[in-house]
């Protein structure tokens, strides 16, 4: 039987550092196996770090029948490669610790899972030097994702999160970190920075004086390898953990320490993310060979269940994850970690987070259908447990998130917020805004806003206007991406000269280059005579603005990335290169960072060229306190456009106006307004909700049963239940309660059976 092994490690790029020795340790595994005269063969492809290289790569070999792969360091990598998994049917072996929240059908994850290693780390940390920790990590899913469970379990243990930072990947410049540091005084600093970015860190803590004794670091991520690679007494004295060290005193680990020291013949430091590549290539080479089958489901049969005594002790396969001992170890000056703490006992993996519902999610669920408020439910500890769809709609929140204090601050800005608190739980009520003034408005150009975070990101469209630089605008259809282009365009040097807008998206594909940079005369059938002039040219000296760039076919975007560096166009059917001295503005509704990670559909180097200045626009269901002003704003314009009609709006009109979600955003309301100004042209004074469209009355019509609370809902749910079972026993079942807890319901709201 041949074995084809397709390893996905970064050789170049910022996790380099890592990731050739997870390939060493797949490589070493592979040879114990060709060794026993197993046909398998290794083939290994560089993916520098980058999420669209991971899935190119593998997709390439999966192509040439490669049915197994070992590798893909970042959780964005990995991520990445699951369509390609999928599609072609096949199994990774991902050795990474990794932020869990994910239990893929086509991954074995030998990695350890937060509550394995992230949690250990943490209570060692709060019981050796306090409470108040300092949270650094790159800005990508592993770190932001482990550090949301990080301060819920800090909360839970009475903790202190008093900084939370993130620098981009690969980022080396730490010495304003540090400072901050320095100033806030934490009683440690955790850390999830990976590849380059550890060892600037590190580096720079050290020559700044820092030391562990004092403030020391604690990190998942960082083991042998960052150790050598830093310098071994600058890592000294800081702390990690998991579940093997290379410095274990076993025979088991004897050996392979022999092991690798005889197939590399040199002394490499041996990682925990090594150790688990080994472990995982082993594992699922010993069962291809077994069951003489690549299929995955026959794979994880034969693994689930099995046990296997190794280096860092007794490892168990569940179906996907390990159970394992983890143990917290201490850096020493020779690169080795001295271990001060050790689970004894293995730690079952729980790859999600526990969100055990407390309160009677049927009630919940009934209340949040006929009311239309925004409700979310929370633990004690502050983790959210339940969100009605209507909260969902309004906030970025999710299950399992955190309502820190800062989060709910965020919320009481945005909306009104009610609570009812019980010794188990709370339920947070958010409500749209009205304001009744239109004092403290923010003016940009044609543009205004009281929403502060709307406020926040027009200062950086202010610094736009006054600069030369490229700006990427974000922001869901309908919110205004065209206007605020042209505002900074307006408000610029630039304002004399021409404002030009293309739909990057709605131009055929044939036809985009054509469009941007022109033509001669006979370039293609059908040519104008004479040839034209493109959009950059008809741009030039003032501003190009690139609407939905997200929709720009990649094979265009490198031409359009070499004209934006170079500043330079060639016309279609010539050789002729011509300056054109254009400022470039471009908006998107879709997230490029996820296109660049996970769908391969946005050239990362473009995304940095355009993205220099970051304007977001929010959703107008997030600035809810200037749907009155537009409504307004609306109103006016269509009586100086039509010369009569209402004059105002009667209030439930306004009060539906703004606590309605927009899907449409500014768009949507502008038109709704114009349809309801017409219809009541000639009719009546106001606006009323008979000239609303259909959605927004029934919209209306269902806020009318909000005013039932959340007791009535209570009690209304038990009486139907009662009056359809006619049996205690049968409600209690149909409720989800105890039939002791629905006698003390029913005593309170004084029903009888």
């Amino acid at each position: 039987m041949q074995i084809k092994v397709g390893l996905l490690f970064s050789f170049t790029g910022t996790t380099a550092i890592t990731e050739k020795g997870q390939y060493d340790a797949a490589c070493l595994a592979i040879s114990q196996y060709q060794q026993k005269g197993y046909s398998v063969e290794s083939v290994a492809r560089d993916i520098c770090s980058d999420p669209h290289k991971a899935a190119k790569e593998a997709e390439s070999l999966a192509r040439e029948g490669v049915k197994v792969f070992v590798g893909c360091y970042t959780s964005a990598c990995r991520k990445a490669v699951l369509p390609v998994l999928e599609k072609y049917n096949c199994i990774l072996v991902y050795p990474t610790l990794y932020e869990g929240e994910e239990n893929h059908p086509n991954v074995f994850y030998t990695g350890e899972l937060p509550n394995q290693q992230v949690h250990t780390l943490i209570d060692y940390l709060m019981e050796q030097y306090g409470k108040r920790i300092y949270l650094i990590g790159n800005d990508y899913v592993y770190p932001l994702a482990t550090n949301s469970q990080v301060n819920a379990y800090v909360d839970e243990k009475n903790g202190e999160i008093v900084e939370e930072k993130y620098v981009p990947f690969g980022h080396r410049e730490f010495h304003q970190t540090i400072q901050d540091i320095i100033l806030q005084k934490p009683d440690a600093i955790f850390s999830t920075l990976v590849g380059q970015s550890v060892l600037s860190f590190y580096q720079t803590y050290h020559k700044m004086g820092l030391t562990p004794e004092t403030i020391p670091i604690f990190s998942p991520i960082t083991k042998e390898t960052e150790l050598h690679a830093m310098g071994t007494r600058i890592g000294a004295g800081h702390y990690s953990s998991a579940s093997y060290f290379e410095s274990l005193n076993n025979p088991i680990n004897n050996q392979l320490v022999k092991e690798f020291r005889t197939y590399f013949g040199e002394e490499k430091p041996i990682s925990s993310v090594m150790f688990n590549t080994y472990v995982g290539t082993q594992i699922l080479l010993d069962a291809i060979i077994k069951e003489k089958s690549f299929d995955r489901e026959v794979i994880f049969n034969y693994i689930s269940g099995k046990k296997m005594e190794t280096a860092c002790g007794t490892l168990r396969i569940g179906t996907r994850h390990l159970s394992r001992p983890v143990k917290v170890g201490k850096a020493l000056t020779n690169g080795q970690f001295e271990i001060v703490w050790d689970s004894t006992s293995n730690i079952k993996p729980r790859p999600y987070k526990e969100t055990k519902l407390h309160v009677n999610e049927i009630i919940l669920n009934a209340w949040g259908r006929i009311s239309e408020e925004a409700i979310i439910a929370v633990s004690a500890s502050r983790v959210i447990q339940y969100m009605s769809q209507k909260a969902k709609e309004m906030t970025p929140l999710d299950n399992g998130d955190t309502i820190t204090p800062r989060v709910l601050q965020q919320l009481k800005k945005l909306y009104q917020v009610n609570s009812y608190q019980s010794k188990s739980k709370t339920i947070f009520l958010l409500k749209a805004k009205i304001e009744k003034t239109f004092d403290s408005i923010y003016e940009f150009g044609s543009i205004q806003t009281k929403n502060q975070a709307f406020q926040m990101e027009l200062e950086t469209a202010k610094i736009a206007a006054q600069s030369m630089a490229n700006v990427l605008i974000l922001g869901e259809t309908g919110t205004g991406k065209g206007v605020l282009a042209k505002s900074i365009h307006e408000q610029s040097e630039r304002k004399n000269e021409p404002f030009i807008a293309v739909n990057t998206g709605a131009i055929p594909k044939d036809l985009i280059a054509s469009e941007l940079f022109g033509y001669v005369d006979g370039a293609f059938t059908g040519a104008k005579k004479g040839g034209a002039i493109g959009k950059f040219e008809s741009a030039h000296r003032g501003t190009l603005f690139l609407d939905e760039i997200g929709d720009m076919p990649l094979e265009l975007q490198v031409i359009l990335l070499r004209a934006i560096e170079t500043k330079r166009i060639v016309r279609i059917g010539e050789s002729q290169e011509r300056e054109v001295d254009i400022r470039i503005i471009a908006a998107t509704n879709r997230d490029l960072e996820e296109e660049i990670a996970y769908n391969d559909g946005f050239r990362s180097d473009l995304y940095y060229r355009l993205n220099v200045l970051n304007i977001d626009i929010p959703a107008l269901r997030e600035r809810t306190e200037d749907i009155e002003a537009l409504a307004w704003k609306f109103l006016y314009e269509f009586q100086t456009l039509y010369g009569d009609g209402p004059k105002g709006f009667d209030k439930e009109v306004m009060q539906l106006l703004v606590e309605y979600p927009w899907p449409g955003n500014i768009r949507e309301l502008r038109n709704i307004v114009e349809r309801a100004f017409l219809l009541a042209r000639g009719k009546s004074s106001l606006i009323v909700t008979a000239y609303l469209p259909k959605k927004l009355q029934g919209y209306y019509e269902r806020k009318e049963l909000s005013s039932l609370s959340l007791k009535e809902v209570e009690k209304k749910m038990i009486s139907q239940a009662l009056e359809k079972t006619k049996n205690i026993k049968e409600a209690s079942k149909q409720l989800g309660i105890g039939r002791s807890t629905l006698y003390r319901k029913m005593k309170e709201f004084e029903i009888s059976l």
